[in-house]
Parts: C-alpha cells; structure tokens; sequence
C-alpha cells in the first residue's frame, strides 16, 4: 500500500482561506494615497522632526523595534508563530515579491534619505545613520505591515480574540513608526510601505492557499524549513547596525532554529509512523 504524503501539524490542505476584509485593501489604499499627499510637502519634515525627538521610549526599544523589521526577521516572525504551513507559505510569498516591488520603487523615486537632507545634528540617529540609499517607500514599513497582516490573518483563522488581533496590528505600527525614531526615514516613506505590506501580505495569505494545496513534501515542510533556516543564517551573520540589540537577533536566530528543528523531527516521526499503518491496514 503507498504512504501518503505526510503534512505538518495543524496543515488543513484543503480549507479555503477566510477572505479578507474589504475594509483592510480600504486602509492599504488609504495609508498609500496619505503617504503620496505627504511626500514632498512641509508636513513631512514637520512630523519627522516631531517622531524623531529623543525620550518617546528608550533609544533600545526603538532599535528593538526595528530590528525586528527586517526581513528575515518577518520570515522568522510569521514561520514560528504557525505550528503549520499557511504563515510560512504566506511569508515566503510576501518576502519575495515585497522585497523586489520596494527595491524597484526605491530606484523610480530616488528619494534621499533624512539625513542627506536636514542640516547636521538635526537628527537623533539611533544606530548606524542609514543615509546612502534611496528611502521611498520604507521596506521595514512594509515588512512590519506584512507581519502584523499575516499575524492577524493566522488569529482569525484560529479564533482568536479581537484584542490579540489589536495588538498585533499595533505592534506592527510600532515597529513601523520606529524607522521614524531611528533617523532612517520621513513619515511619507512609512505610510506607503505600511500600505504596500498590508495589500501585499493580505494578496500572498489569498495565494498560499493555491500553492501547492494538495500536499505532498514540497508544500509541507522543505519551504517552510528553509524559511526558517534562511532566517537563522541572516539572523546569526547579518550586521544590521544596531549594537544594542544584538542579543535579541541572537535570540531570533535559535527561535528559528528550535523551529525548524521541530519541523524536521515531526516530518521524520511522520514518516516511521505511516509505513507501520500502512502495513497493519493490509494485515
């Protein structure tokens, strides 16, 4: 009798994804429009300056915060929080096609950055000023939009309660508005990010569930193993500019680890247990 292919825990390969709500590709359009109509205009410098001032919270919880949006840190973030295989498809997806629209809309608008811009010592730069490369729109913003939807789409799916869903989505304004407290980036920049992650993340949760939806290894585990892995590697060797933090990139790196190190041992204990149950049904 052939063994079937084994799935991760907790993988429905044939439920259909809830649908996303209307009022979210509202608000991504609403976040991208606002930041347009800021860009270029008084207020955009005005709102840095105000975000940017010292003593909000700990230069260390900013550089936290921002940590924790780069992008393999959103393949970490999403992957581990889903025991089974939707986040990680849907992370992968946004990663890839997130990652290469705000590369190409970087080098259309050419925007520089704060710090090429206002006098010296207008600035309160946490970490390494990032100054030479193009800053509309914010890819952090993105990234952080991306985790706070797919975090939110994986508490819907599980029914989990509105106020975890509330702090998802405010956390990842926070790390969103952090870009902000850093120095790195003007307001305008973290509204269109913000609402290309949450359009992008709310269409790849849509598309995860046609990748693949029929099992088999490729859809279960192998993608989702070298998500985290991919993560652990950036985490471990990745000099992002932020001191401060690194125990928590440390951090982010074993958690991804542990992760995918439990992937690879349920898939293996799958597999010794299927041909035991094949070869007892033809008894």
């Amino acid at each position: 009798m052939p063994a079937h292919p084994t799935s991760a825990p907790g993988a429905r390969p044939d439920q259909a994804p809830q649908a996303i709500p209307l009022s979210w590709w509202l608000v991504a359009l609403a976040l991208v429009v606002a930041g347009a109509l800021l860009h270029g205009s008084p207020w955009n410098q005005a709102a840095l300056l105000w975000g940017n001032s010292p003593g909000w919270l700990p230069d260390g919880v900013w550089a936290g915060l921002t940590l924790l949006a780069f992008g393999w840190a959103a393949l970490i973030l999403v992957a581990v929080a889903d025991r089974g295989v939707e986040g990680g498809r849907a992370v992968l997806l946004a990663f890839l096609l997130g990652g290469g629209l705000s590369q190409v809309l970087k080098a259309w608008f050419g925007q520089p950055r704060p710090g090429l811009v206002l006098p010296e010592g207008a600035l309160h730069f946490i970490g390494n000023p990032v100054l030479h490369s193009p800053s509309m729109p914010s890819g952090h913003a993105l990234a952080a939009f991306s985790i706070a939807t797919l975090w939110v789409c994986l508490l819907r799916r599980d029914g989990r309660s509105r106020w975890l869903q509330a702090l998802a989505w405010a956390l990842g304004a926070a790390m969103a508005f952090s870009r902000v407290a850093v120095g790195a980036h003007w307001p305008a920049d973290i509204l269109v990010g913000a609402g290309l992650g949450l359009a992008i993340a709310a269409l790849c949760w849509q598309l995860q569930a046609r990748w693949l939806r029929h099992g088999g290894w490729m859809s279960v585990w192998v993608p989702l193993v070298a998500v985290e892995l991919l993560g652990a590697l950036a985490a471990f060797t990745a000099r992002e500019g932020y001191p401060q933090v690194q125990v928590l990139q440390w951090a982010l790196g074993l958690t991804a680890l542990a992760s995918a190190g439990w992937r690879l041992a349920t898939h293996l204990g799958q597999r010794r247990y299927l041909p035991m149950t094949a070869d007892s049904g033809t008894r």
